[in-house]
């Protein structure tokens, strides 16, 4: 029995949850699946399943085994892609994260730019808006958006993120356009459940930061959502200019009390410090910085 194969198809299996989702992320057959896993449990002389008719549960054997053999075959992943770049070939796998609006509008472009270029590696990107942790989730590079908490983790900035506050016409002209932020209180806001601080905005009043809090007619955890709101009239949103101007260049939206707007936010690569980088990392790293260097929205 191939063991490497049979550890790759187990862990397989247990990431899909179900022997078919192990089959089909693999391209292998059904019956294959489960007959080397079970050859690996002979062979082990452990169950590492429980089977049942609704879900596979792991033994305790099984999470043990899953924890090394997985670490082992990313090993020789890594391994085998290192000689490889040796040789001069950029190949191999990498795992990405970054929240959800800016992967899908600013992100893709720069992978597309960067697959073009490197057709070798394959990208594994995870888009949601929560602080992951690169060790512990095993990422090789983050993209976080606004402050930085002390880590060990190496940080590059990689861009500077403009923001706005918006509205619709059809609003303001209902409700009128505020001319200071205090007159905030008086308006509808919408608020993004995921920001730190609940409620409020930080807005510039004569040189000076002033939090401004208001109680929120809509709160949502999606950025894209928040701004259709405020597209339909329901608001005032402040949101970052690359999901805002679109809407702005087709008249849908306007910019409000920009005298007063906050300071951009930081965007960064966030990745774990190593002693020897693989090149397709490191490679990747700078292909982003570079797309994102005359990036300004």
């Amino acid at each position: 029995m191939d063991r490497l194969q049979a550890m790759q198809i187990f862990r397989a299996v247990v990431e899909a949850g179900s022997f078919a989702g192990g089959a089909r992320q693999l391209g292998l057959s059904n019956a294959m699946v489960s007959k080397q896993v079970a050859r690996l449990e002979h062979w082990l002389g452990v169950r590492l399943l429980v089977r049942t008719t609704r879900r596979l549960q792991l033994t305790a054997e099984g999470e043990r085994y899953l924890r090394e053999a997985g670490r082992l075959v990313d090993e020789l992943v890594e391994l085998e892609a290192g000689l490889g770049e040796q040789r001069g070939d950029i190949r191999g796998r990498l795992r990405l994260s970054a929240p959800l609006d800016f992967g899908v509008r600013e992100l893709m472009p720069a992978l597309r730019a960067f697959e073009q270029t490197h057709p070798a590696v394959e990208l594994d990107v995870v888009l949601e808006d929560r602080r992951v942790d690169p060790l512990a989730e095993d990422f090789d590079l983050v993209i976080r958006i606004g402050e930085l908490e002390d880590s060990s983790l190496i940080a590059r900035r990689l861009m500077d993120m403009p923001l706005h506050l918006y509205a619709a016409p059809a609003y303001l002209a209902k409700h009128g356009e505020p001319s200071h932020p205090r007159e905030l209180s008086a308006h509808s806001c919408l608020h993004y459940s995921l920001q730190s601080g609940g409620p409020g905005w930080t807005l510039w009043d004569g040189g000076y930061p002033e939090r401004i809090r208001f109680r929120p007619v809509l709160t949502c955890n999606n950025g894209r959502a928040l701004v259709e709101a405020a597209v339909l009239g329901m608001g005032i949103v402040l949101k970052p200019a690359f999901l805002g101007e679109p809407e702005v260049s087709r008249g849908r939206l306007v910019r409000v009390l920009e005298k007063y707007r906050p300071p951009s936010m930081g965007v960064y690569l966030l990745y774990a410090e190593r002693e020897l980088m693989p090149t397709r990392l490191r490679v990747l790293i700078d292909s982003l910085l570079e797309h994102f260097k005359e990036t300004t929205t």
